[in-house]
């Protein structure tokens, strides 16, 4: 998983986990009721950005804490350009001309 998205899971695994008051061995206990192998040391890494949380962790989390699942999941929307290749009949690639963007409006 990329760093830069596997930390911010598992903060938020931390703060819902806190708000509810859970433990990370009660939340460890309660994925392995569910057949999770986790223990509390892993919750520990995931909590600090030293593991990666199994997608499949994601959705028993969520339920667990009453939370829904894009409570846990970062916001992966694209704030930048998406460029899309294209192959001309050449074969070679084309990059379709980037959008301009509209003139910046005068202040009153």
């Amino acid at each position: 998983m990329n760093p830069k998205i596997q930390y911010p899971v598992g903060r938020r695994i931390r703060n819902l986990r806190k708000q509810q008051r859970i433990t990370q061995e009660q939340l460890a206990t309660w994925l392995q009721n569910l057949h999770a192998p986790i223990t509390r040391s892993i919750i520990a890494n995931w909590e600090t950005g030293r593991g990666d949380v199994p997608a499949y962790c994601i959705q028993l989390i969520a339920f667990l804490l009453g939370a829904k699942i894009a409570d846990i999941l970062p916001d992966l929307t694209f704030k930048g350009r998406i460029f899309v290749q294209t192959t001309h009949p050449s074969g070679r690639l084309v990059r379709p001309p980037q959008p301009t963007r509209p003139p910046a409006r005068a202040s009153v």
